[in-house]
Formats: C-alpha cells, structure tokens, sequence
C-alpha cells in the first residue's frame, strides 16, 4: 500500500496537470474503451497496448499465439495508455508489451512528462503483477519525405531523446527494452518509405518484419 501510495503521489508531482485536465479523452477513446469493456481478456495473456499503430496490426494472426491481446487505441499517448493500464492488470497478464511516444510527442508534450508515465506504468505493473514481464518498444521516427501529417513532422531529435531515456529506464528498473528501429528505420534514421502509407502509419510488410524480429529475440515465447 505505501508502494502505491507513493506511486500515486509521484505522478501528481511527475505530471500535476493530468488531475485537473485529462489530455486524452475523446470520443474515439470512450468508444474504443467501451468495445473493449465487452472483450474479457483471459487470464495470463499477452497484452499489446498502444497506439494506431498498434490498434491497426492484427497481432493473433501474425504470431500464431491465441492468447495475444491487442489494446491499442488510435490517437492515445501515455496519458490515456496509463489511465487504461490498472483494468488490463486485472487479468494477471504474463506480459504486456508497450509501445507509445509519438502522439505524445506530436503534441508538444514535454519529454520529461512523457518519460515519467512510462516510469510509472511500469511501476504499476511491478506493482500489481509482478509476475508479469514487461517489454518497451521504441518509438518509431516519423518519415518526413512522405509524411501527411504536418504536426508529426520534424520530430526526430525529440523521438531520439525519448528512445535514449526509455532504453536507460529499461537497464534501471530490470525490464525488456525492444529496439525496433534497425528493424523499420531506413539509413537516415526514419520508417523506411516502404514500409509506411503515409509516413507515420506501417504496410503490413512492416508489421511482419516486427514480429519476424520479436520471434527471432524469442520475446514471444511462454
């Protein structure tokens, strides 16, 4: 209980706005919230949760397992992915794979804020399911040739940033860091342009291409 505690009084310190003004509510998220609220998730799953790019992936097909669970929601940062987290912890999944950042850093929030609610979801975890492994997936950098999305573009040193601090985290707090860059990212650093529709969001060859890679790190195994 003081764990929790001291968890809960940490990111009103961490992040003090988010009491008073939620900054990923919308109607999208209520709906997704809600269709989700109706799919029971069984017991010692494996949870994705995340973002479009997660939401858009059909994540039981391309890794053969059963059990895997997809809890992204398009257009959620950290904000909205920590809100959600406690009711997925319920199910005591064996692991829960991350991947967040880019809306959050789309929207000018500051790295520091984004860093410490990827610090407490996985305090929350250790916390609730200890038992359960955590893996970190780095952000993705945005492909600004072909990008649709003017307010994503220009990002890469702030995705780089963030990538730097969560890799350290990872080391710190004794969890699964999953460097899928080298994996996605062209020689400048950004998705490569074929494997992106509109230089943020993946063809399905790049979702391939990721789950070739977290088979091969046998991150997917019990």
């Amino acid at each position: 209980m003081k764990k929790l505690l001291f968890i809960a009084i940490a990111l009103l310190t961490a992040i003090p706005s988010m009491a008073q003004t939620p900054k990923f509510h919308n109607d999208y998220y209520d709906c997704r919230m809600a269709a989700y609220a109706k799919m029971p998730i069984p017991k010692n799953a494996m949870i994705w949760i995340g973002d479009s790019i997660v939401e858009q992936a059909w994540w039981e097909s391309l890794t053969k397992e059963k059990d895997f669970v997809n809890r992204g929601i398009g257009g959620d940062n950290t904000y909205g992915m920590l809100h959600r987290l406690p009711l997925y912890l319920e199910a005591s999944p064996r692991k829960i794979f991350i991947f967040a950042g880019i809306n959050d850093i789309s929207a000018n929030y500051p790295i520091d804020d984004v860093y410490a609610n990827f610090v407490a979801m996985v305090e929350m975890i250790q916390e609730k399911a200890p038992e359960c492994e955590i893996y970190i997936q780095s952000p993705i950098t945005p492909n600004n040739d072909v990008l649709a999305y003017a307010y994503i573009k220009n990002k890469q040193d702030k995705v780089t940033e963030l990538n730097t601090r969560l890799e350290q985290m990872c080391h710190q707090m004794g969890v699964t860091w999953v460097d899928i860059r080298p994996v996605l990212h062209n020689e400048k650093g950004e998705i490569k342009e074929e494997y992106t529709k509109d230089g943020i969001h993946l063809y399905p060859a790049a979702y391939e291409a990721w789950v070739d890679y977290l088979k091969k790190m046998k991150y997917l195994r019990k």
